[in-house]
Order: C-alpha cells, then structure tokens, then sequence
C-alpha cells in the first residue's frame, strides 16, 4: 500500500497501480503503463475484443471517476452519543455513505472479514440521488444546500432527491449511484471476506451484473430468495420474496481454506438435553433408551423443532444417531416390513419411505450395516431459500466464524455500518 501520508484518503488508481506493478513490473516503462507491453506479455487470445460483452450503461464513465476520488474528511468521535464510549467493542459511523467508504479506505483496506448493503431498490419512488462532488468544504457545502438543520445536524429528507420512472436514465442513475459504493466496499474485504446485498425485481438483474463486474463472475457464491411478505396491491401475481445476492472477494481462498457455512439444525438442544435424562436413568440399556427417547418424540406436538429431528432415535454407546442413507430420496419411496439385525424387531419405516424397492436387499444393508453406524454431523448447508432474520444471521455468523471486522445491520455483532440506506414511505 502506498504508505505516503498527505492528510487525504487512500489514492484508490496509485494503489492498484501499486499491485499491478508487484505483480508485472514489466507492464510498466518509466512509471507510465505500457499496453504494448501487455498485450506482448499476455499475448492476444487474453485481450479483450472491441464487441466483448460488457455492462453498459449513460454515466458510467463518471461512476469510474467517482471512485478515483480522494477526501480530506476524517470520522470525529461523538462521545456524548456514544454508550460505554471507553470500552464498547463495536462502532456506529453515522454520514454520507460514499464519503465513509473513501475515509475507511486507508484505514481498513482489506481488513472487513463482511459486508452487509442494503440499497435503495429503484421502485421509482426512492430518494436517493444526490451530488457525489465534496470538494467543497462540509460546513460551506452543507450550510450551501440546507443539507443540515440549526444545531447541525443532517437533513436527510433534503439530502435525498426523487428517481422517477420517468427519468430516462431511469436505471442508469441507480447503477452510477451503486457501482462506486461497491468497488470501494470490495477494497475493504479481506481475501476470505464475503459482501451479502439485499435487493428485488427491480434492479436484480443489473445488480447481479454490476456485482459480476466489480467482483468477478467467478466469485459470486449464490441468489438467496427470502419471504418478504406478500403485496396485496398486485395487478397480476402477488410477489412475495426479495433477494440477497453473496459474492466473495477471492472464492478460490475460500476453498483453499475449505471454509463451509453450515447452520444448527433446530430443536438439537432440547434432545441432547432430554438424552441426558434418558442416559441417567437406563444407563447402558440401550434398546429401554431408545424406546425412552422414541416415546418423548412421539408426545411433543407438532409444532415443537425437536418433531422434525424424531430420525435421530437410537442410542447406543456412542450416543443419538440415525441410520442414514436408507430413506429414498425425495420421498414416496416403497413401504414394507425390515427387522433389526439385533432385536429382530420391525424397525419404524423412513417418512420417505426404505431407499431399495428390494425388501431382500433393505434387509441385506441393515444387517450389515447396523455395527457401523455412526452419528450424523448435526449441520446442515444454509438454504437458499431463507427466512427474514434469524436464517440471515445464521448465514452471516457463518461468513465470520473464523473472526474480522463486519461492517453489518444486525446490532448483536455490530462492528461499523457500510449501509446505503433504503428510505421507505412511511
């Protein structure tokens, strides 16, 4: 990283520069990149053609030159807002989002292990366009355009203008208003970070392209659908969910590190606890501790998280397991009578009914298989299709477990806010 100090933030082209050079110093001839240098290095199968596809869009050139610029600003504690200022382990920066971006670059520039944005979704009543340009002095600035009340503070309500569908770069204005914000958010992940972006119909499309280009297509990790909850104004159909788009900064390091997201399966406590009863008092009796814990599964209602994990029903000396692999996929698999090897007993039939429509063969992989059974990993990959909150912090948990900054809108692991956000009607 460029290590001069001139009182402005991080010069964002010097320091990629900077990494191009590390990288092929012969690109470069008396400091100055050479392309003739490059395409003779990379040759022109690498280079490329003048129809290549790309995300166009009016203003995009501008959006380029917004991120190459530079501030003075700096963050000024605010003590008298702050609670347990001195000792409090996590920061809320209040202020102009781009301007924020800029002032942590120097700072925490490849340091964010997780960003989570939530946007303005372009419905065409969003109030989100306003002047990306403070060369000019905040107090000046601010006071200039009654960007801030008599005590100071911000008029947000002023701050914001109105994209109306009928702009005619109605989109374009949304994807220049986006696209800086996200190349210098991406600056500030570490190689193993991920960014989570919330967004619906509106501008998915672009999103996902946008986020193609400024993260790579080959980074993006998954489209998660959540319920939003439905719009009953609907003309046609009634549409019910939004989306989070994931990417990495470097999904090759994920995989090198074999880093996975896996969330608890619900109502595990409660059975592990109810095990510890059973164990207490059959002791090493298994065949009486798993007939004691078939039985508690049985009364629970329906409604209870322990219900859907009744599978995990035997006991032995290793503890709860299922006997897994035996249930046909997908369900509606065949129904018929198979004996445990050991009790002789009819063994309770998979809900999805035995993986084999051969009863001779069922009962063949029961009998040697029932000695080796182990216990199941009690974790499952987190979903693609998730509810509102408590799956997304799961997700988000999962993304930081190994530790880093985590600039998110979730208060219980709230680090700092990189958030553009979405004003509502209300």
């Amino acid at each position: 990283m460029n290590g001069e100090i001139d009182g402005l933030s991080l010069d964002v082209k010097a320091e990629k520069l900077d990494q191009l050079k590390e990288i092929f110093p012969e690109f470069f001839s008396e400091g100055k990149l050479d392309f003739a240098a490059v395409k003779e290095v990379l040759g022109d199968d690498q280079l490329a053609s003048p129809g290549h596809f790309e995300l166009s869009w009016a203003g995009k050139g501008d959006a380029r030159r917004e991120i190459q610029k530079r501030t003075s600003a700096t963050l000024v504690p605010d003590k008298a807002g702050s609670i347990n200022f001195d000792t409090a382990e996590n920061i809320f920066i209040e202020g102009e989002n781009l301007e924020v971006l800029r002032t942590l670059q120097r700072s925490y520039f490849g340091k964010v292990k997780m960003i989570y944005i939530d946007p303005p979704y372009n419905t065409g009543n969003d109030s989100f366009i306003y002047p990306d340009d403070f060369a000019e002095r905040k107090e000046e600035y601010l006071k200039r355009t009654g960007q801030t009340n008599g005590d100071g503070y911000l008029n947000k309500l002023d701050l914001f203008r109105k994209n109306s569908k009928e702009n005619g770069q109605y989109h374009s204005v949304w994807l220049s208003m986006m696209s800086p914000r996200l190349y210098l958010a991406r600056n500030l992940l570490r190689q193993d970070g991920v960014i989570f972006v919330s967004i619906d119909d509106n501008e998915q499309p672009n999103l996902k392209l946008l986020l193609d280009e400024i993260f790579g297509a080959e980074n993006f990790i998954a489209q998660m659908v959540w319920s939003a909850g439905r719009k009953n104004d609907s003309t046609f159909i009634s549409v019910s969910h939004e989306y989070i788009l994931c990417y990495a900064k470097s999904l090759s390091t994920l995989k090198e590190k074999s880093v996975t997201w896996r969330k608890r399966k619900e109502g595990l406590d409660s059975i592990y606890k109810q095990f510890e009863k059973i164990r207490k008092t059959h002791k090493t009796d298994y065949e009486a501790a798993t007939a004691a814990l078939k039985e508690w599964y049985k009364n629970l209602p329906d409604s209870d998280p322990a219900k859907r994990q009744s599978h995990y029903s035997w006991v032995d000396e290793r503890g709860i397991y299922f006997p897994d692999n035996i249930s046909w996929p997908g369900g509606g698999g065949p129904d018929y009578e198979v004996l445990h090897p050991k009790t002789k007993k009819p063994c309770a039939v998979p809900s999805r009914g035995w993986i084999y429509s051969d009863p001779a063969k069922m009962q063949e992989v029961s009998a040697t298989t029932a000695s080796t059974l182990v216990p199941t990993k009690h974790m499952c990959p987190v979903s693609s299709l998730i509810s509102p909150t408590e799956n997304m912090k799961c997700l988000i948990a999962s993304s930081i477990k190994t530790g880093g900054l985590r600039p998110n809108v979730f208060d219980s692991c709230l680090a700092a806010i990189i958030s553009i956000t979405r004003k509502t009607n209300t």
